[in-house]
C-alpha cells in the first residue's frame, strides 16, 4: 500500500480562518454615517417644515404622518418607512416646543432609521459635533535674524532675541 501523504502545514488559503477582533461599537452602526444623514435631514426638514411640520406635529397615527409627507412629495419616499418613528419621537417628553429645535431635534432622532433608539442616535450625533478639529499649533520656519541667530523661528519669531518675523510683502527689497 502506498504511504499517505501528509497535508501541507503552510498552505496558502485556510479553510478555517479565525477573524480578528471585531471592532468596538454596534455592529452596522458607523457614527459618521449616522451624523451625515442627520445633517442632511436638518436640511431636508428645514425646507419641507412650512408645509408639512403643523399637520405631522398634530399627526395621531401613521397615514396622518404620511398624509402630512404629501405636501411634500419628492422627500416622501425618504421618510415613508421611519413614519412609526416619527410618532414615537414627536411623543416624547422632551420633543422641543420652537421650530428650529422641533427640526433638529426630530433629524437627529431619525438619523438612525430604528436601527438604534432615537436617543441614542441623539447622542451620537451630539459626541460627533463635539469632536475638535484639527488646527496648526504651530508654524517654524527657518530663519537669519539681524542679530546672528541663524535657525529655526519660534512661533514666528527669533529664538535668541524675539524680533518678529515680518509678511514677506512689508519687506521691502523682496516687494
Amino acid at each position: 500500500m502506498p504511504a499517505r501523504k501528509k497535508a501541507r502545514k503552510n498552505s496558502a488559503k485556510r479553510l478555517d480562518n479565525v477573524l480578528g477582533k471585531r471592532p468596538r461599537g454596534r455592529p452596522g452602526v458607523r457614527p459618521s454615517e449616522i451624523r451625515g444623514r442627520a445633517d442632511h435631514y436638518r436640511i431636508v426638514l428645514d425646507q419641507i417644515w412650512d408645509s408639512v411640520g403643523e399637520q405631522a406635529m398634530h399627526a395621531e397615527s401613521e397615514e396622518d404622518v404620511i398624509k402630512a409627507l404629501n405636501a411634500a412629495l419628492q422627500h416622501m419616499e425618504e421618510f415613508r418607512a421611519i413614519t412609526g418613528l416619527i410618532l414615537k419621537v414627536k411623543r416624547e417628553k422632551k420633543f422641543p416646543k420652537t421650530r428650529p429645535a422641533q427640526i433638529s431635534f426630530l433629524a437627529d432622532s431619525l438619523a438612525g432609521r430604528g436601527r438604534i433608539s432615537a436617543r441614542r442616535s441623539r447622542d451620537i450625533c451630539e459626541k460627533d459635533r463635539a469632536k475638535p478639529t484639527h488646527q496648526i499649533i504651530r508654524q517654524d520656519f527657518y530663519i537669519e535674524c539681524t542679530c546672528g541667530y541663524e535657525g529655526p523661528a519660534r512661533h514666528g519669531a527669533c529664538a535668541k532675541c524675539g524680533a518678529v518675523c515680518l509678511p514677506l510683502t512689508m519687506i521691502p527689497f523682496l516687494s
